[in-house]
């Protein structure tokens, strides 16, 4: 595996466009921001395939696995993005609330995340092996620690922003 994709990183910069821009310029992004989810979705694909290597057999029972775990991944995307959006959109009147918001729907994302892969981990070691369930897990984990990551990365330390608004 790669240890930097760039479909990650547009991905990212798509994010970083829309926090920085007007609502016009945002209704343009928002296409862009469709593309990048689908080109994610295929490159995370493209990795699994590569990652997993799987026999033909194999690849038979794990597609359709696939195919519904993708569904699910595709919707924690879009609650992804929504919390970064969010975020990004409110960081300039970060407030207590705003913050412990911010907080409690990263650990929901992170929850439901976690719960998606274990759910899929059980699903691949019944159809195929506990080592194929297993570097099923490895490889969700990667992708989605390196896209919580490059995302994390470009937005602002909140501590940072609480001492500035406050003049220190």
């Amino acid at each position: 595996m790669k240890s930097s994709n760039p479909y990650i990183f547009l991905f990212t910069l798509c994010l970083t466009l829309y926090w920085s821009t007007n609502l016009v310029a945002q209704q343009a992004i928002a296409v862009d921001y469709e593309k990048a989810k689908t080109q994610l979705q295929r490159e995370r694909e493209r990795i699994f395939i590569d990652a997993l290597q799987l026999s033909i057999t194999q690849a038979t029972v794990f597609h359709p696995i696939y195919v519904q775990f993708n569904q699910e991944k595709r919707v924690l995307d879009d609650m992804l993005i929504s919390l970064f959006i969010s975020y990004g959109s409110n960081y300039h009147q970060l407030n207590e609330k705003v913050m412990g918001d911010f907080v409690k729907q990263s650990e929901e994302y992170q929850r439901k995340e976690l719960a998606v892969r274990k759910k899929y981990y059980k699903i691949i070691s019944k159809a195929i092996s506990v080592e194929t369930g297993s570097q099923f897990y490895e490889v969700d984990d990667f992708i989605s620690t390196s896209l919580r990551l490059s995302v994390l990365t470009g937005l602002p330390f909140t501590g940072r922003i609480s001492k500035e608004q406050l003049g220190q």
